[in-house]
């Protein structure tokens, strides 16, 4: 390998290292029990972006290791990037599920401290864990049913694309034909036009040859008559 591509690779190490140890970062503090939903959001765009980089980051490295590496010594080190991009990615979704839940409990509890009567009243009763799951249920079932109704609303709107797109194909037709029907009516206009002064002509040279016939009558009559 020559040296401009070995400087090459490790620059591509290097930013893979730096994207994978940002990442690692903006986890933990997607983890962290004390966070809100604002930098939840924040922090999950973060994350995108720097995976998105890293992963470009992976497929140069990848591309220089199979132009340039002839003895397949960077094999290793791509399976191992790729593999680590993967773990990022799992550990990603579960790092985004345990703040949902941690966020839900933050905002249960608020709810529940800022209703001292309620508070009261609750720290009376006690749940079973038949009661938590049939709420774990119930909410599944909501998501659910919400997720299919989604799916419901957006098989419709595909179809309300299709109709509109066959509308839009139909009026485009039209319009075709609308201009092969007036470049019709134009020359038909044009021929009836062109009729109309032939037949203008025509008379005016009947009206003439009659002038004339009539003349050459009354010369003939003339002549014989003195």
């Amino acid at each position: 390998m020559k040296n401009s591509d070995s400087a090459e690779v490790e620059s591509l190490k290097n930013d893979i290292l730096r994207g994978n140890l940002s990442i690692q970062n903006i986890l933990h503090k997607i983890q962290e029990p004390d966070i809100a939903e604002s930098d939840v959001v924040v922090l999950n765009s973060e994350y995108r972006s720097e995976f998105k980089r890293l992963k470009h980051c992976i497929d140069e490295f990848e591309k220089v290791a199979k132009d340039e590496d002839e003895d397949g010594d960077l094999a290793e080190d791509v399976n191992l990037f790729k593999n680590q991009l993967t773990s990022l990615q799992s550990a990603f979704r579960k790092a985004n599920v345990q703040c949902q839940l941690t966020v839900s409990m933050k905002n249960k509890a608020e709810l529940f401290y800022s209703n001292p009567e309620e508070m009261e009243v609750r720290s009376r009763q006690t749940k079973s864990k038949e009661e938590l799951i049939k709420m774990s249920t119930n909410v599944t079932a909501n998501l659910r049913n919400i997720s299919q109704s989604m799916a419901s609303v957006l098989e419709q709107n595909r179809g309300t694309l299709e109709v509109l797109a066959q509308s839009s194909n139909m009026v485009c037709d039209n319009q075709d034909e609308f201009k092969v029907m007036g470049s019709a009516l134009i020359t038909t206009k044009k021929l009836v036009s062109r009729f109309g002064r032939r037949e203008t002509t025509d008379l005016i040279l009947i009206i003439l040859a009659l002038a004339a016939f009539f003349a050459a009558c009354v010369y003939v009559i003339q002549k014989r008559m003195f």
